[in-house]
């Protein structure tokens, strides 16, 4: 640096400020706010300047920026402009969130939340080594890229994560992630170390697109395959992992090798992730796509079982790479069918729930023949599971993407009681198990529906707080023939709604069962 030049600029400024002050008239300066010192130093280094043009020129170059600079940002490209050096160690300090691409003397004051690996190239001279550094300030998380002797200064010190770095005379580029701080044989590092900093950590329910530095902190939920892929007769890799924290789910999609760097990491591993590309999924919902294995780190602590299962009360519309710890409350039930294209599907659907509640969950492709095993009262685990609207309300789908494990039976896992009273039901209710008296003999009828001529039978159903009409469909019906008024039966998982005579009425669902309990006399 041309110090003499430096004290020149310094000692001009110093002359030039009374003149400044007393020409400007007072309204003026008040109204300049916290770039009040930049736009003073510009108008005094430049005579011909006013306050007003610096200001004018200021907003000329914000707008030039569509909004993207800071009203400071902004100012520190117009006296660049201007070849005006400013001196950002006095005064008000630079902010991260003021830098913009293309500043050529920056210094500033930031604490370190990441230290990533020293990589080595070649050049004509020798040899040279990069290593990149995420900082924040309060205003931003940003990466800082130090070069050569500067990255061995860093290292000596043996700085770990909270440490302060002063930068002072870096400069500014355009990276991958945004814009990006560089310290080379120009500029210069100070560090102070510090006790007890708590690295800033975003959650995931405040990531937009617009993000790429910043720092997450989440376990991982579930993995899909690790696939591989050519594109110019090179191979490539990727790999989706779902994860999650208190606030909400995304999915990481890791490439080449990021991929290999948490392919074998098992589920309720905690991952710090720093910065990615956030874009929007097509189905909704955001996803991180990261290459550099440097940007993630796998931390010392797992997440147990109970930290990572989704509650069914909680569950909402759309919501993705679900896991979840469930009983099975019925016998599993496949449908085999067809798609447009002629191809052959299955489905397995079961009920199944938790302490707050019980859900219809569907099994898909090949998911459905894992979900054939499980039976009533088993309890299991699904992963990577999803949530659908369906005509009775919120469904659980496990896709190809899924898995299914069955658990030894917890002790102290919750087992529901599903029975209710006549007097307790409530239109919409749904798989509630009744038991009672048949009061009126089941009236067998034969239905046409789309798939064909079904059975049906209904009868009243009573018990010591009331009564209510019970629809029996298909083999249940033919069962319900043989039975006479009197006879004591239980009904598992019914469905209840209000009739048009306002009245409730129950009927069975694909899951229920009828349980003869006594025989009329």
């Amino acid at each position: 640096m041309d110090y003499s030049r430096a004290n020149l600029t310094l000692l001009s400024y110093k002359f030039s400020y009374k003149r400044l002050i007393d020409t400007t008239p007072i309204s003026d300066l008040e109204s300049l706010g916290e770039i009040e010192e930049i736009i003073r130093h510009i108008a005094a280094s430049k005579p011909g300047l006013s306050v007003e043009k610096v200001k004018a020129m200021i907003e000329e170059k914000r707008k030039s920026y569509h909004g993207l600079l800071t009203d400071e940002g902004a100012a520190y490209l117009v006296a660049q402009d201007l070849g005006v050096a400013i001196d950002y160690t006095g005064g008000r300090s630079i902010k991260l969130e003021d830098l913009v691409s293309g500043l050529k003397d920056v210094s500033l004051e930031a604490s370190i939340v990441y230290i990533g690996e020293v990589k080595k190239f070649k050049r004509k001279q020798g040899e040279g080594r990069v290593l990149r550094l995420v900082l924040d300030d309060g205003s931003k998380q940003m990466n800082c890229v130090l070069w050569d002797d500067k990255v061995d200064e860093l290292l000596s010190a043996n700085p770990s994560i909270g440490w302060r770095i002063k930068i002072l005379h870096g400069y500014t580029k355009s990276g991958v992630e945004g814009v990006e701080l560089h310290v080379g044989s120009r500029g210069a590092i100070k560090l102070e170390p510090a006790l007890n900093v708590e690295v800033p950590v975003k959650k995931i329910s405040s990531l937009t697109v617009d993000d790429r530095i910043f720092t997450l902190e989440v376990f991982i939920v579930s993995k899909g395959e690790l696939k591989t892929f050519k594109v110019n007769k090179r191979e490539g890799k990727v790999l989706r992992v779902n994860v999650r924290d208190d606030s909400g789910f995304l999915t990481l999609v890791l490439w080449n090798d990021a991929a290999n760097k948490i392919a074998n990491v098992e589920d309720g591993s905690m991952l710090r992730i720093l910065g990615g590309k956030v874009r929007l999924r097509a189905t909704g919902g955001l996803e991180i796509h990261v290459n550099n294995p440097s940007m993630i780190d796998i931390l010392p602590f797992k997440a147990r079982l109970e930290e990572m299962v989704s509650k069914i009360a909680s569950l909402k519309p759309d919501a993705k790479g679900l896991t979840l710890l469930l009983r099975a409350y019925s016998q599993p039930f496949t449908r085999i069918f067809k798609t447009p294209s002629g191809v052959e599907g299955r489905v397995t659907s079961l009920l199944a729930g938790d302490d707050t509640g019980l859900i219809l969950i569907n099994f898909w492709g090949k998911a459905s023949y894992y979900a054939e095993e499980i039976k009533d009262r088993d309890v299991f685990t699904v992963k990577n599971a999803y949530t659908r609207m369906g005509l009775r309300g919120m469904e659980v789908h496990i896709g190809s993407d899924g898995t299914l494990e069955k658990k030894a039976d917890l002790s102290d896992f919750k087992v529901l009681d599903l029975k209710r009273k006549v007097k307790d039901l409530s239109d919409g209710d749904r798989y509630v198990t009744l038991e009672g008296i048949i009061l009126t003999s089941p009236e067998a009828r034969n239905v046409n529906t789309a798939k064909g001529e079904v059975k049906v039978a209904s009868f009243t159903l009573g018990d010591d707080t009331g009564s209510i009409r019970i629809t029996v469909w298909r083999e249940l019906a033919e069962k319900c023939e043989k039975l006479e008024a009197g006879a004591v039966v239980r009904l598992t998982h019914l469905y209840v709604r209000r009739w048009f005579s306002e009245e409730l009425v129950a009927s069975t669902t694909r899951f229920s069962e009828l349980i003869v309990i006594e025989n009329a006399d």
